[in-house]
């Protein structure tokens, strides 16, 4: 018999499924994941000039654009931090509402 607890097939693949999120590979892939993505906001110069020549922006307007990516990120925070209090129906509100004025 290949299984001696007698959960059937469906046992031993949830546990395996258990152990590869839990893993500490699948922990490294992740945060991979996660520095790929961060990292994109601090190549904004390194993709700067692209923009200007596709789209026809001046310095100006680049800078215009960088400072509104920062401070999106700065008040992403300021979001979570509201989330830790508040049920998330309430962020959402106020992100529909920002957006809407935005």
């Amino acid at each position: 018999m290949a299984f001696s607890d007698g959960g059937g097939p469906c046992a031993n693949t949830n546990s395996l499924a258990r152990q590869v999120v839990t893993g500490r590979w699948f922990m490294v892939f992740a945060s991979f994941l996660i520095m790929s993505a961060a990292g994109a906001t601090y190549m904004f110069g390194d993709y700067s000039d692209d923009i200007k020549s596709s789209l026809g922006y001046d310095q100006t307007t680049i800078t215009m654009i960088s400072f509104f990516k920062d401070l999106g990120a700065n008040v992403g925070v300021l979001s979570g931090l509201i989330n830790q209090v508040m049920p998330p129906w309430v962020v959402l509100s106020m992100g529909a509402v920002l957006n809407f004025f935005g």
